[in-house]
């Protein structure tokens, strides 16, 4: 395996296309639009979008047709919970997690501190929570 070239991620009913360029790109859609088709399936336009990966401050505009209508040319998007943004940068996916982790742990220390919760299960939670730090 000298190369490894991948054009296509599959999770559940999310397809991810990557392509080197424009025209390779809308050929792909038109296969997968095709292979949908034949299926008796139908690709659901006003929820697909197109991210361009981009260098430099330059801003592509790429125009990717599904049936004749244009798809969505988006600057960000969510995979699997993670972040994609058009620098290809992952600071805000990191820094969105770690908010997302904290939220979860104040929430968690809401309910620990609650007066509803037995001692017991205060102690255990602290004990918990130090072998997680240690």
């Amino acid at each position: 395996m000298d190369m490894l070239s991948v054009k296509c991620l599959l999770y559940a009913d999310v397809q991810v296309i990557l392509a080197p360029s424009t025209r390779g790109l809308q050929e792909m859609v038109n296969n997968m639009n095709d292979s949908v088709k034949k299926r008796g399936m139908k690709v659901n336009v006003g929820k697909t979008q197109i991210l361009i990966f981009e260098r430099g401050e330059w801003t592509i505009e790429c125009d990717i047709l599904i049936e004749g209508e244009k798809v969505e040319q988006v600057k960000e998007f969510v995979y699997l919970g993670s972040l994609f943004t058009n620098d290809g940068k992952h600071d805000r996916d990191i820094g969105r997690r770690i908010n997302a982790g904290n939220k979860v742990h104040g929430d968690l220390l809401a309910v620990m501190n609650s007066k509803n919760v037995s001692q017991q299960m205060r102690l255990a939670f602290h004990n918990w929570k130090a072998k997680r730090i240690c």
